[in-house]
């Protein structure tokens, strides 16, 4: 008997599945802290949590993971250069160094003019030793790709890094966006890399030496060798997986599958057992890409979202992530004291800053010119995390002067505080953590609202299942393809309020109604989304195994291949234009013969390289048709030719 390690790396927890390869079934599952510093810790962790003694008979290894996507919002990866042709980049791309140099095809292909190696070897001379990863990006490329794979050539000659070519990354048109794909894939390629050894390291220690498949964004799996070189097809990874778990664990075929984590709450429409695929290429971190992932809604609210007061002394959740009190009091149960021996003279309600609030170090250097308060506050922090009335004390200063949000957001320290978690902990329904921490935060909280914690608890409760249901009313919207946001609109949350409340008023009542059950998985799913379903008047379905579901929907998912071949007709020459050349041929027949032929063999060596035993392959063509002159018939122009393998390797 064979079984399935399914793994899923995400921003608080990485989770760990055993699936028996035959039955698809769990038959162990475990949890970890994500260790950003050094995730083979987590995975370490994870895996030894799994308690299972038969790491031999592992015969394959699949994972989902957030890391591409949180990396691509927050800035990090790679120092990428740029060498583009063919016509200006008239916005901003996420490049360090970009240069233009001589080179251009025409859309159908055709050469217009021709590279100068020497302005090549010059311009990338300029980057060496400056950039990580480089992007090739030529105008059409994907109608010929010849001027993109000489510079390559050169690139591999003179810099000795990772060079990308947008035109093996998407046959779609779209110079600007193919180029801002190519420079994000190569300022993923050290952090997918680094998964893949973190990963590869505890595996080996495990004796588990099986082949390793990722989930992509479209939810299908590729191999650990494509991840090396398209780590960009890896953005909405971990969304994608938890769309395949929810519909595995459930059996349904339609519904809004709802992923409560750590950071956020991802939401997205299934119908008949398929999920949109959004094919003009996912936005993320504010960039428009040209890679095919499912549709999802993403919201700034989960189990790890800050609970506080603003100015006002109204209850704010999310959209910023922190480390929950009770996890950190774990380690740090001194917090406690330090909490509970808060103090404050005066009027709680002037108090802008946030009593309940902690901090630790995580890295990194102040600037030379920080201010004397924050180098103090650095030093005392370099024993452990600390509350802020704490630190303020300890430094001679007011605490409503003092501001570490700055610091936070340059990921120097990192803040703890009020969560939903804590939240479960103060009720009793979840006591993994330190408990005592949690009371002593939201105590605090309570007190500032001058109102027993038991119903500040109530209060916040309700809050987040108010928040919930909004975020599948925006949902619902967004998958019907409307492109406004409720919160922008006064009159419509008046509406939206008036049906969410539970003390509804007379003269006002309406009611909404959610037509599609609710399919709740994550960690928190089970405590917020029931009543969140009520007040949508919908079903809510929280499956078995809820919370490893990304993990199993790594584990579960297909491997499969796509490529995408055009034939355009140029004059009396049919053009096939492939990822890999472009040919000529002399008749409409020829073309398609040869797309079939060296298409399916492509695929098939992209699912022989996977380890699938078996695979189906279907081509799907499609002729362009165009209309040149009012009531007359369309003139055909070309076809487009699809085809796509699905195998399995049990």
């Amino acid at each position: 008997m064979s079984f399935i390690l399914g793994m899923d790396t995400g921003g608080t927890y990485t989770d760990g599945v055993i699936v028996n390869s035959s039955e698809r079934k769990i038959v162990c599952k475990a949890k970890a802290l994500t260790t950003k510093e050094d995730l083979t810790i987590g995975i370490k962790n994870c895996i030894d949590n799994l308690d299972f003694d038969k790491m031999e008979d592992i015969s394959l290894v699949s994972l989902s993971t957030t890391l591409a996507t949180n990396a691509i919002v927050e800035g990090r990866g790679a120092s990428v250069g740029l060498i583009y042709m063919g016509t200006e980049l008239d916005e901003d791309v996420p490049a360090e160094i970009a240069a233009k140099v001589k080179g251009r095809f025409d859309i159908m292909g055709r050469l217009q003019e021709d590279p100068d190696p020497k302005e090549v070897r010059e311009a990338l001379s300029k980057m060496k030793g400056r950039v990580d990863a480089l992007a090739v990006s030529g105008y059409a490329s994907v109608r010929n790709p010849k001027h993109e794979k000489e510079i390559k050539r050169i690139a591999d000659e003179v810099l000795g890094v990772p060079v990308v070519c947008a035109h093996q990354l998407t046959s779609a048109l779209g110079f600007y966006h193919r180029t801002i794909t190519a420079v994000l894939n190569g300022r993923l390629i050290p952090i997918i890399d680094g998964l893949l050894k973190s990963t590869k390291k505890v595996l080996h220690e495990k004796n588990i030496y099986a082949a390793i498949m990722i989930v992509k964004g479209d939810g299908t799996l590729m191999t650990e060798a494509m991840a090396k070189e398209r780590p960009i097809d890896t953005i909405l990874s971990g969304p994608a997986a938890s769309v395949i778990g929810g519909l595995a664990l459930t059996g349904k075929r339609d519904g809004l599958v709802l992923d409560m984590g750590g950071t956020t709450t991802d939401i997205a429409n299934v119908s008949e057992g398929s999920v949109k695929i959004k094919k003009d290429g996912a936005r993320v971190g504010g960039w428009r890409t040209r890679v095919k992932a499912v549709e999802i809604s993403t919201f700034g609210l989960g189990g790890d979202s800050r609970i506080y007061l603003d100015k006002k002394g109204n209850v704010q959740i999310g959209p910023q992530k922190v480390w929950p009190l009770c996890v950190i009091g774990m380690e740090y149960p001194q917090l406690v004291h330090e909490l509970q021996s808060f103090k404050r003279v005066g009027e709680l309600k002037t108090y802008s800053q946030q009593e309940a609030d902690c901090f630790m170090y995580v890295g990194g250097q102040l600037a030379k010119d920080a201010p004397a308060h924050e180098k103090k506050i650095l030093e005392k922090l370099q024993g452990g995390p600390h509350s802020l009335t704490y630190l303020a004390r300890a430094i001679g200063e007011d605490p409503e002067t003092i501001d570490l949000t700055p610091l936070v957001e340059s990921g120097i320290l990192a803040r703890i505080s009020v969560t939903p978690t804590d939240i479960l902990h103060v009720q009793g329904k979840y006591n993994q953590w330190n408990r005592d921490l949690s009371q002593a935060g939201v105590e605090i909280l309570a007190r500032r609202k001058e109102m027993p914690v038991g119903k500040f608890v109530k209060m916040v409760e309700n809050a987040i299942h108010t928040k919930l249901a909004m975020t599948c009313i925006q949902s619902a919207a967004d998958f019907e393809g409307e492109d406004f946001t409720f919160t922008e609109s006064p009159e419509a949350m008046f509406l939206i309020e008036a049906a969410l409340r539970k003390d509804r008023g007379v003269l006002l009542s309406p009611r909404f109604h959610l037509s599609k059950p609710i399919v709740a998985i994550g960690a928190p799913a089970c405590a917020w989304t029931y009543d969140a379903g009520k007040l949508l008047n919908a079903k809510v379905i929280v499956p078995q195994d809820a919370d490893v579901a990304n993990a199993y929907g790594a584990a579960v998912g297909k491997v499969t291949a796509t490529v995408e071949l055009l034939i355009s007709l140029d004059e009396d020459q049919y053009i096939l234009n492939t990822p890999w050349e472009r040919f000529i041929y002399g008749s409409k027949d020829e073309a398609m013969f040869y797309a079939i032929h060296e298409g399916r063999k492509y695929i098939e060596h992209q699912l022989m390289d996977a380890g699938c035993n078996t695979w189906s392959i279907e081509e799907k063509p499609s002729d362009i048709m165009v209309e040149t002159k009012e009531n007359e018939p369309k003139v055909y122009m070309g076809t487009k030719m699809v085809i796509t393998g699905a195998g399995s390797a049990f």
